[in-house]
Formats: C-alpha cells, structure tokens, sequence
C-alpha cells in the first residue's frame, strides 16, 4: 500500500530534517495518531520503523535496512 507518491517521497528524501515533515504527512494520511506522532518524535527514527513494520507498511527485511540506510531508504519504500 503506497502512503506517499513517488513525488512526495523524493521531496522529503532531497530535506535535510525530514523527521517532524515525515511524521506529520503519515499524521495527515492517518498512517499515524496523534498519540503515536508524539511518542515517535519522542523515542526517535527506529520507534517510526517499527511502527510502520508492525502496520505492515514495510516488511522485516525493509524495516532492517531502513535501520542501516535511513530516511533514503525508507520514503520510497513507502511510494511502492
């Protein structure tokens, strides 16, 4: 399931801080609470991975090189 478009997804990967833009499109998209956004702001990028695996939004082995690669990585995994 694409939560971004391709479009989307290169805009926030080009973004130097792309965490609070991030977190706020999947709020928006209601991939995310407002409950869980905060909680992800707080506990940081891996709590977010984990988030979307446990969503199904990424499986395993994405959710373990979005750990090694980052945002990079994970936004366009997000534009399938």
């Amino acid at each position: 399931m694409a939560v971004l478009t391709k479009a989307e997804a290169k805009k926030l990967v080009e973004m130097d801080d792309k965490m609070i833009d991030v977190l706020d499109v999947l709020k928006n998209r209601r991939v995310l609470d407002a409950k869980t956004h905060r909680k992800i702001l707080l506990e940081g990028y891996s709590k977010l991975v984990e988030y979307l695996q446990q969503k199904k939004l990424i499986n395993a082995a994405e959710s373990k090189q979005a750990i090694k690669l980052g945002f990079d990585y994970l936004l366009p995994k997000l534009a399938k």
